[in-house]
């Protein structure tokens, strides 16, 4: 992104779609830093968790299942809502109609603060999200 707003007769930045959820490797959040401090928006791909298996293991999070029973809301409207509250477009992707009427249900609510605090600190916390992706170039 530097590198692209270095060069002269190049159009700005008009957004920047990225891999982002709470698991993501620090690189990722340092892009979405550098976004945030050069108004470059983002949009979330992978809002819940990533592919599959790491969607699988973010649904099952012990701090998210509680997140979910104090707001009445699936662990997936938790992870949506708070890419939204980031700042972020997000962008889950479903066919499923029941899941698309609960991914709207996300503009119903907040999380809290400290809520949000705690999400961001799942990355320090939890394992075993994201292994062998390479993400340093």
């Amino acid at each position: 992104l530097k590198e692209l707003e270095s060069l002269d007769g190049v159009a700005p930045i008009a957004n920047n779609q990225i891999e982002y959820n709470p698991f993501v490797p620090e690189s990722i959040n340092e892009t979405f830093d550098f976004c945030e401090k050069h108004n470059i928006p983002i949009t979330a791909y992978f809002p819940l968790g990533g592919d599959i298996a790491n969607k699988a293991k973010a649904m099952k999070n012990e701090i998210l299942g509680k997140l979910s029973t104090k707001y009445g809301m699936s662990v997936s409207q938790i992870m949506l809502r708070w890419a939204i509250q980031r700042g972020c477009a997000v962008i889950p992707g479903t066919g499923n109609p029941k899941h698309m009427k609960e991914n709207m249900e996300v503009v119903n609510f907040s999380l809290d603060d400290e809520d949000m605090k705690t999400i961001n600190n799942l990355k320090h916390t939890v394992t075993g999200f994201m292994k062998g992706m390479d993400y340093s170039n």
